[in-house]
């Protein structure tokens, strides 16, 4: 019987890694068919002569590469710098504060912007920004920075109700606007958290192997940018004390394919113990049958045995 558990054991455990693994296939092959797809549209448009060479724009080498390995590094929501805010009428609508945020342009250095946006002496202008009852505009422009002039990056959001008693925001787009012309767009997939609460991610970037991926759009280059927040954090819509309401964290669910493939572990465990309760049961009646003995005949039947086997003789009268 030991056996038969660890057999068991053995095969429950390489469906559980056959599930998750059949997920990420799934995951990267839907992240690569949108990426692909995009990459035509620009390559198309490059070759038809729609888009333009961007020129003037310069990058500062930053010190270290971008480490995006934070599974040593805690999460501490109240040790960061003023978030970027944007009021209407003086009434706070958008917080948004990240770690770090850096931005590539195809094969160029990172461009580290955290200090010009958070920093002691950041210069960010967000009078572009605007702000409605169903949707939201953050846009944070590095306009005084010599390397980054003219660039700006731009939160669109979206307040709707999920359900009757309790509205949501989510981000839906995050644009590269470049010279006052949009460079590119990337649809956000799964950033949103109720009003009364604000959003957080350890990573929000374009990059494939990031917990919440940032998809590019049509309208820009799919590959040719790349953007990337560290402990990143938004609240939108509902600010009333102009600071981060508790976070939702973007603790990612379990995916269609990882629910599939437990579903069918469940199945195949379902009929292994199905199997191996026939085996048993075989095994048991075969044992039975083995200690019964065989039917034992008596005297009676030895008399009735010698009657009948006598010949039968001729009756006189």
């Amino acid at each position: 019987m030991g056996r038969k558990t660890l057999y068991s054991f053995s095969l429950l455990f390489l469906c559980i890694g056959f599930s998750l693994t059949l997920g990420q296939l799934f995951f990267r092959k839907n992240v690569s068919s949108q990426t692909s797809s995009k990459e035509g549209a620009m390559k198309n448009q490059q070759n038809n002569g729609d888009m333009k060479p961007i020129q003037n724009f310069t990058t500062i080498p930053i010190t270290q590469v971008p480490n995006y390995n934070l599974s040593t590094e805690r999460w501490n929501a109240f040790s960061h710098h003023n978030p970027v805010k944007f009021s209407r009428d003086g009434v706070p609508c958008i917080l948004f504060w990240t770690k770090r945020i850096t931005i590539k342009f195809k094969n160029q250095t990172w461009l580290d912007l955290t200090d010009e946006a958070f920093g002691e002496k950041a210069t960010v202008d967000v009078g572009g920004s605007n702000c409605s009852e169903e949707s939201a505009m953050l846009s944070v422009k590095f306009g005084d920075a010599k390397s980054t002039k003219d660039l700006a990056i731009r939160f669109l959001l979206t307040n709707h109700n999920k359900l009757p008693s309790q509205s949501w925001f989510s981000l839906q787009q995050v644009e590269v606007i470049l010279n006052n012309s949009v460079r590119a767009t990337f649809h956000a997939t799964g950033v949103g958290a109720p009003s009364s609460y604000s959003y957080r991610c350890r990573r929000v970037s374009s990059l494939r192997r990031s917990a919440r991926p940032l998809l590019a759009g049509a309208e820009g280059a799919p590959r040719a940018w790349e953007l990337s927040f560290t402990d990143f954090q938004i609240q939108g819509f509902a600010v009333p004390e102009a600071r981060f309401a508790p976070a939702r964290d973007c603790a990612a669910p379990a995916s269609r394919a990882v629910l599939m493939g437990l579903a069918g572990c469940l199945l195949l465990l379902l009929a292994l113990a199905s199997a191996l309760h026939g085996l048993v049961y075989l095994r048991y009646l075969e044992r039975r049958y083995e200690l019964i003995p065989p039917p034992a005949r008596g005297p009676a039947d030895k008399e009735r045995f010698e009657l009948r086997s006598q010949p039968v003789r001729g009756i006189y009268v």
